[in-house]
């Protein structure tokens, strides 16, 4: 990549939108079809996993309380919202903590509006990180983008810790 290209890259993934709450089909879905359309909505974020999401992926969610179980084998539009907000984070974060999030904000508000909150948010987080990150260029760049998600990462880990203490973790 040459330095010319870092504005392109950072607009890029700065441009990277996930479909809100209204957006998320209004009717129950078959596996598959949830499958499907988590690589509609996710397979151009440069954070989703190469492998995509699958079935035993899902139920083992499901298994451990990350997000209801389907009805009859059918996904609403609370279990799409669930996968892209566990997408999302499960490459930086370990499933324990995403799982006490989403439930921590369930609790706040209700799942609509919680939902639509963490897309704001990683919209912003990405704009952010494009706008500091395009004003470099090169390899010291790279150090620098790494190093601020590194910190980001361990700050995360570190208010979880204090937000969930070790007791409370396995009750939510």
């Amino acid at each position: 990549m040459t330095e010319t290209d870092y504005p392109a890259v950072c607009a890029q993934v700065a441009g990277q939108k996930l479909p809100r709450w209204d957006e998320l089909p209004d009717l129950e879905l078959y596996m598959d079809q949830v499958l499907s359309l988590m690589e509609r909505y996710l397979g151009a974020y440069p954070g989703y996993d190469r492998r995509g999401l699958t079935a035993s992926m899902v139920n083992n969610y499901v298994k451990l309380g990350v997000m209801p179980p389907p009805v009859k084998k059918k996904y609403a539009r609370i279990h799409l919202a669930h996968l892209i907000i566990i997408c999302v984070l499960k490459g930086s974060f370990p499933i324990e903590l995403i799982k006490n999030l989403i439930l921590a904000s369930a609790d706040a508000q209700d799942g609509s509006a919680a939902y639509n909150q963490f897309c704001d948010a990683f919209e912003a987080s990405l704009a952010r990180a494009a706008e500091d990150t395009a004003r470099d260029t090169g390899a010291e760049a790279l150090w620098r983008t790494a190093l601020r998600a590194q910190a980001e990462q361990a700050l995360v880990l570190r208010l979880y810790d204090a937000v969930f203490p070790a007791a409370e973790k396995g009750k939510k």
